[in-house]
């Protein structure tokens, strides 16, 4: 009885949502009703990739990242340029494993050198400057003029990428720059003074030779993947999209947002700009317009045994759709759904039964008392929000071949994510499922009512709407969870 009172108005909340589901899908064939249903469940799982990542940031940090959409976009455009263009990646990376690798002596550089704070800013202005010049007419251009670029000419990697000697020129010219721009970060704290030289030393060595070996290895490189079986090809992809997701998010809290955690205010005019900062980068780099990617040839099969007639034949045929409720769905799109599905048991996993999410779950309650306890709260933080952002860059490559890359997907799927987040009560997990599926099924619904239109009993001719309709779905379902429960189906008071 005593949990019935304490989860009254959530249970109130559902039982109206799922009474307004029914009446929704009343009078509709079986057929129609699973196609919707299923549409929106893949959406759902979309929306949850990127919300869940929102949710687990606010959860543990109380930050709201206003760019978590940009690392969505920008991880989906790493997938696609590694199964489309992998010669861009080839060419880039180096450059910047080579900052890293001098921007990581900072640690050595703190033993030696202690530089007041405007010394600090004319080290990083200078670091900047020595970057700026070292990539100076750098062919980004020409190196994304490949295969399905946005720039509509092809253009040869011999002719596209630069001469090993230039490479290498710039490679040591951002080295300097990165060795510059550490004495901005070298301050004298314990953590810096106690870590063991050797390890730090290790890594500059590390991601100096990954960037010599990704140079030397680029025109073979390039050649293997653009060889390599198109389901294998975007399995790696989805790996690229979400390691970019995660390296951004992990450099996006550790330069940016820690020093801003007492200043919430100041985190979200810094991610919101960030976003146009992000959605510039993209326009500039990859162009104004979008592109899909390939299907890969798990979904894509096309035969006369297809549409596949149920999952365990698909597995045979691999077809590029399958009979369900004898109309046929998308195979790719039931894979959306898988992902979503695993990543619901993997996050769950992760924060009920591994030590790390103890860890998370303790910081979350109590910081100073983990602090005290031995554990780098700091260093928690970094990795929650490299996961969260991962989640996102994964979702992004999953989107990739079902809704295209395009510059404008940032805004379009973080205004999604905070809704469902809203919906489902901001820093919960379950809430995010939640949220995703009534997001995702409002908006597959909407869709239909364009499309189709809704009939009602009581006239003769069904009602359509505007595409907009679709889109004013989501916000009226948020109205209404809001209007019954302020705080989200699974929100907690304060």
């Amino acid at each position: 009885m005593t949990l019935l009172k304490q989860n009254r108005t959530t249970l109130v909340t559902t039982f109206i949502i799922l009474i307004a589901l029914a009446l929704a899908f009343n009078g509709m064939s079986a057929q129609t009703a699973s196609s919707i249903i299923l549409s929106g469940v893949t959406l759902g799982a979309l929306y949850f990739l990127i919300a869940s990542g929102v949710s687990l940031i606010f959860g543990l940090m109380d930050v709201l990242n206003f760019a978590h959409g940009s690392l969505f976009m920008f991880g989906a455009y790493a997938g696609w340029t590694f199964y489309t263009n992998p010669r861009l990646l080839f060419n880039t990376a180096p450059i910047m494993l080579a900052f890293i690798a001098g921007f990581t002596l900072s640690p050595v550089i703190a033993r030696f050198v202690s530089l007041p704070r405007w010394a600090r800013w004319l080290a990083g202005l200078i670091g900047l400057a020595l970057a700026i010049f070292a990539v100076r007419d750098f062919p980004i251009d020409k190196l994304v003029a490949m295969g399905l670029s946005m720039t509509g000419k092809v253009i040869e990697t011999a002719e596209a990428q630069e001469p090993l000697a230039t490479m290498l020129m710039r490679i040591v010219g951002m080295f300097i720059a990165g060795v510059v721009t550490s004495a901005a970060a070298a301050t004298r704290s314990a953590e810096r003074l106690e870590s063991p030289m050797s390890r730090t030393l290790g890594m500059v060595a590390a991601f100096a030779a990954s960037a010599l070996i990704v140079l030397f290895v680029r025109d073979a490189g390039e050649q293997f993947i653009l060889g390599m079986d198109s389901n294998w090809r975007f399995l790696f992809a989805l790996v690229t999209g979400a390691a970019t997701g995660g390296a951004l998010g992990a450099a996006m809290e550790w330069g940016l947002i820690r020093p801003l955690y007492s200043r919430p205010i100041y985190q979200i005019l810094l991610t919101l700009g960030l976003t146009f900062v992000f959605d510039q980068v993209v326009r500039f780099v990859w162009g104004p317009a979008g592109a899909f990617m390939e299907i890969p040839k798990w979904f894509s099969t096309k035969s006369k045994e297809c549409p596949s007639d149920n999952l365990l034949v698909w597995f045979n045929q691999h077809c590029d759709s399958i009979f369900i409720m004898g109309r046929p769905f998308p195979s790719y799109r039931l894979f959306i759904i898988l992902v979503g599905v695993i990543m619901v048991i993997a996050i769950w996993l992760l924060l009920t039964r591994t030590r790390f999410g103890m860890i998370i779950r303790a910081g979350v309650q109590d910081s100073e008392m983990v602090e005290a306890l031995g554990i780098n709260v700091r260093r928690v933080f970094t990795l929650v929000f490299a996961i969260g952002a991962a989640l996102a860059g994964l979702g992004g490559v999953v989107a990739a071949p079902f809704l295209g890359v395009y510059p404008g997907m940032a805004l379009e799927f973080l205004l999604q994510a905070f809704i469902v987040v809203v919906i489902g009560g901001l820093g919960s997990i379950p809430g995010a499922v939640a949220g995703a599926l009534l997001v995702g099924l409002a908006r597959a619904y909407g869709d239909n009512i364009v499309l189709s239109g809704i009939q009602l009993p009581w006239m003769q001719d069904a009602i359509t709407g505007s595409p907009a309709l679709a889109r004013a779905s989501t916000v009226l379902i948020m109205a209404i969870v809001l209007f019954i429960k302020p705080t989200g189906i699974f929100g907690k008071k304060e």
